[in-house]
């Protein structure tokens, strides 16, 4: 997110030759054409970032921890569980934005000749 996508307070531009692959040697090899002061910008970036998503990771378990425990209840019984169970059960602790409802299936209906 910092380096390809200008995601930080570096800047908003891309710091990866749009030509250079995910592969490790080509990730040395930029790391090893910029400054040491970007270098240590870049890292400082993306540990602020991972330490912010752990934070909202961490307050989102400590306040839906009821929700969370019956989750954990139903997948140890059945180790998977399908998006339409895992917003019943939390619709039963929490109340589940608009745009992340799912309306029931509502059958097609049947058509009767006569």
């Amino acid at each position: 997110m910092v380096t390809t996508f200008g995601m930080s307070e570096i800047g908003p531009w891309s710091l990866m030759d749009g030509s250079q692959s995910g592969d490790v040697i080509m990730r040395m090899m930029a790391r090893n054409s910029m400054s040491e002061k970007l270098a240590e910008d870049i890292d400082a970036a993306v540990k602020r970032l991972s330490d912010r998503a752990y934070e909202i990771a961490l307050s989102q378990i400590r306040n839906n921890r009821e929700a969370i425990d019956k989750i954990v209840e139903v997948l140890l019984e059945k180790e998977t569980m399908s998006g339409d169970e895992f917003r019943a059960i939390l619709s039963e602790f929490v109340e589940i934005p608009a745009e992340n409802r799912v309306p029931p299936a509502v059958p097609a209906p049947l058509s009767v000749s006569v």
